[in-house]
């Protein structure tokens, strides 16, 4: 499993509540589920431009841990896709609160490590001491 980042255009759902999407301290990040296809869904964060609300459109980038070509599948350039800001699990994943759309511009980037070291990293660097 590698990280991959699109650069994205997104428009959020300015009915959705404030908090429909969990995002940072600072607003700009949101974790989130997309739908690029009828019911596949994928785990992913946004971060927002800077200066853009979390209720409104503009470019941002989207990270998602994807296998194998998925990216090619799922994410290529042009490709829309739907934002949830949540996911129910169970039988089957069904996404629940819609927080907007979105469409592919372009990948930026591919992180070829592991997921969990990634992970790990980021929490440690969050640490306050």
């Amino acid at each position: 499993m590698k990280k991959y980042k699109f650069e994205v255009l997104v428009v959020l759902d300015t009915t959705a509540c404030e908090d429909a999407v969990q995002c940072d301290l600072a607003g700009t990040r949101a974790c989130c589920v997309v739908e690029p296809s009828y019911r596949v869904y994928f785990p992913a964060v946004i971060s927002l431009e800077a200066g853009i609300s979390p209720q409104a459109r503009g470019h941002a980038l989207v990270t998602i841990a994807l296998h194998g070509s998925e990216a090619r599948v799922f994410f290529p350039p042009g490709q829309r896709f739907t934002i949830w800001s949540d996911a129910v699990v169970g039988h089957s994943v069904q996404a629940a609160g819609l927080a907007g759309y979105g469409v592919i511009f372009r990948r930026v980037s591919t992180t070829a490590r592991p997921i969990r070291a990634a992970a790990d990293e980021r929490a440690a660097s969050e640490l306050v001491i």
